[in-house]
C-alpha cells in the first residue's frame, strides 16, 4: 500500500513539474485526449497566457469521421493538422470532416491581432463514430 501510495505521488510530482516548465501541451509535448468508454465527448480546460507555449491536444481518428467542437474563452487561433502534416490554421470550422485515419492534433494559441488573448478556457471535442 505503502508503494502504490509514494508511486502516485511521485507520478503527480513529475506531472506538477513538466506542467511548470511549459512542458505540457507545447508542440513538443502535446496532450493526448481518451474519451471516455462509451462516449464520443471529452472536454478540456485550460489557460493561455503570455509566457505559455500551450496548448496542443491529440487524438486518434478515422477517414470519415466529423469534428465538432465548442471553445468558450478568450480571442484565441484555432488549428488542426491532420496525420499527414496538413491541416487549417487558422478558421478552423465546427464541423470538420476528418479525412485521413491516424493522430490529429488540435492547437488553440492566443490571437494576437485580437485583444483578450489570455485567460481561461473550455474545449469540447466531439467525435461521433462512422
Amino acid at each position: 500500500m505503502r508503494k502504490m501510495a509514494l508511486a502516485a505521488m511521485a507520478a503527480f510530482l513529475m506531472a506538477t513539474a513538466g506542467a511548470a516548465l511549459g512542458e505540457t501541451g507545447d508542440d513538443s509535448h502535446p496532450i493526448p485526449l481518451h474519451m471516455a468508454r462509451g462516449t464520443d465527448t471529452v472536454t478540456v480546460r485550460g489557460r493561455l497566457g503570455p509566457h505559455s507555449d500551450c496548448c496542443n491536444y491529440t487524438f486518434k481518428a478515422h477517414a470519415g469521421q466529423t469534428l465538432y467542437f465548442t471553445f468558450n474563452g478568450p480571442a484565441a487561433r484555432l488549428g488542426l493538422t491532420y496525420p499527414n502534416g496538413d491541416g487549417i490554421d487558422p478558421g478552423l470550422p465546427s464541423p470538420t470532416p476528418l479525412p485521413q485515419d491516424g493522430l490529429y492534433t488540435f492547437s488553440i494559441s492566443p490571437d494576437l491581432m485580437a485583444e483578450g488573448i489570455y485567460g481561461l478556457f473550455t474545449l469540447k471535442i466531439r467525435i461521433p463514430p462512422h
